[in-house]
């Protein structure tokens, strides 16, 4: 049987360390992927138009979901992005996988907030996504 020198074994796993932490970014800004997909909450350029945005959207939602759809929108937060009656993004934060009790779905609670998004702000070429408490993409790219 043939041994590996330790020297080769060494200069082996200094190349793989070196690859891996050049692929880590020390960027915080979050930026879309090649085919659009944002896996970060974006940065909150104006906090409290988020907030309101999302206090827009839940008594949107309490005067004209469905239960579930209620039960889900009560979970965002902050409502980030530009849009309007035609295109635009939308990034919602929530705070599933957190606060005060735990939700039983978390993808099923995603899919009711986009659906819900998507009926409350009709667009031809709008985009929402639906980002947990941590500001991980449970949802991307939902066209509403």
């Amino acid at each position: 049987m043939k041994r590996t020198p330790h020297t080769a074994a060494v200069l082996t796993l200094g190349a793989v360390l070196i690859a891996g932490t050049a692929a880590c970014s020390t960027d915080s800004a979050a930026e879309p992927d090649k085919i659009g997909v944002v896996e970060k909450l974006p940065a909150d350029p104006n906090e409290a138009k988020s907030k309101e945005n999302a206090k827009e959207f839940r008594s949107w939602v309490e005067a004209h979901g469905t239960a579930q759809e209620k039960e889900a929108v009560g979970r965002v937060q902050r409502i980030i992005g530009e849009w309007n009656e035609k295109t635009g993004n939308a990034y919602l934060s929530t705070d599933i996988e957190g606060g005060k009790t735990q939700v039983e779905d978390p993808q099923a609670a995603a899919t009711a907030i986009v659906k819900a998004f998507g009926e409350w702000k009709d667009s031809d070429q709008g985009y929402a996504s639906v980002y947990d408490v941590f500001g991980n993409a449970m949802i991307t790219n939902h066209k509403f």
